[in-house]
């Protein structure tokens, strides 16, 4: 059975330099993440969604969530302070991504931005996956 201890520190060989978080963006999800002691890091993803095809997706990760899909190998790595669970099958689409978070008003929102993806829907929140 394989089991990764989450609080153990990497060295910089696991760091990923293919995206990019803003300081706001940093400081918005250390600030969620810290909001509950079990929650370990993020992981970021895309999924099948809107009218372009697919969208990225980001969920805070708990020491419970580890392990569970042991037939998908993710990539583990640290942004700054921030650990980051990415599947191997996705990382290709991840690559480029850099993610923002913007507050305007009482609106509040993540965006996610990609210079290598060309085709994305009216408003800017999905995109399509040309093979």
């Amino acid at each position: 059975m394989n089991k990764i201890d989450i609080d153990t520190c990497f060295s910089n060989k696991n760091v990923w330099k293919k995206i990019s978080i803003t300081d706001s963006a940093v400081k918005q999800i250390l600030f969620l993440i810290n909001k509950d002691p079990n929650n370990k890091g993020i992981k970021l993803g895309i999924k099948k969604s809107g009218c372009a095809g697919f969208r990225y997706t980001m969920k805070l990760i708990k020491h419970s969530d580890l392990n569970k899909n042991n037939d998908i190998k993710e990539i583990i790595f640290f942004y700054k302070s921030i650990l980051i669970y990415i599947s191997s099958k996705e990382i290709s689409f991840l690559e480029g991504l850099k993610i923002d978070f913007i507050e305007n008003n009482i609106n509040k929102i993540f965006k996610f931005y990609n210079a290598k993806l060309e085709t994305f829907c009216g408003c800017g929140e999905s995109f399509s996956i040309n093979n």
